[in-house]
């Protein structure tokens, strides 16, 4: 998703993480829905893939071995979603939260720290690549709220130097991301003061895709709303447009 105003960003895409059993089985999936992905290796006891649109990206993923994860280079970001992970695991599968790059992570921290929330910031930098970030958790969040990330080198770069052209993103896009809230206006405007951004009733309008709130008991993202065909993949909910 890409974010805006104050948070501070220029032109920032980022990811929806989708946990899920098996990923293999999803990306089967996910490329016969019409969707069409790809599995990565595992690393550090952790697995993952994508159905990548450009900078914009459904990451797949799962934790293959709870010890070598936790002793790995994500072991801090997974130390501070275990909440989440552990309400997605009890279901099973599904979208834990979503992330959105911005220029400087650090700041925007500052700034949340400035508005009472309780951060944690987390930097890694994989051993072997040539790319590290910095990503900042709000522990006092609902688990579907955003994480802020900032890549180096940045996002847009890491795109065309090392992804564009290696994956095909299909015919079709995302549009929106879609949770269930108690009160949608209110999650809205929540949401819409945490990214430094305006909202519209329901809605946060971000350049790649908006963020949707409805009306419901399950307080989690539910589903994703693309211009391809419906479809229900390992607890996530594909809408067409």
């Amino acid at each position: 998703m890409r974010g805006g105003g104050a948070c501070p960003t220029s032109d920032p895409r980022s990811h929806l993480p989708h946990w899920v059993t098996d990923v293999p089985a999803a990306v089967r999936r996910y490329t016969e829905a019409g969707f069409p992905a790809h599995a990565n290796e595992p690393f550090d006891g952790f697995r993952n893939g994508a159905w990548r649109l450009d900078e914009r990206y459904v990451e797949i993923l799962t934790v293959l071995d709870e010890t070598a994860y936790g002793t790995g280079v994500f072991s801090r970001a997974l130390k501070v979603l275990r909440p989440a992970i552990e309400d997605v695991s009890a279901r099973g599968r599904g979208a834990m939260t979503f992330a959105v790059n911005v220029t400087d992570a650090a700041a925007s921290a500052q700034r949340l720290r400035l508005q009472g929330h309780r951060v944690e910031e987390v930097v890694a930098a994989p051993e072997g690549r040539d790319v590290s970030f910095r990503e900042v958790f709000l522990p006092d969040a609902p688990f579907w709220a955003p994480f802020l990330i900032t890549y180096d080198p940045p996002r847009e770069q890491i795109f065309t130097e090392y992804v564009q052209g290696r994956f095909d993103p299909g015919h079709h896009d995302l549009r929106a991301i879609v949770i269930q809230t108690a009160d949608p206006e209110f999650s809205a405007r929540w949401l819409a003061t945490l990214l430094g951004v305006p909202s519209q009733g329901t809605e946060v309008p971000l350049p790649g895709g908006h963020v949707c709130f409805e009306e419901g008991p399950e307080d989690r993202i539910v589903a994703v709303v693309t211009t391809g065909p419906e479809a229900e993949i390992e607890g996530l909910e594909f809408r067409s447009t």
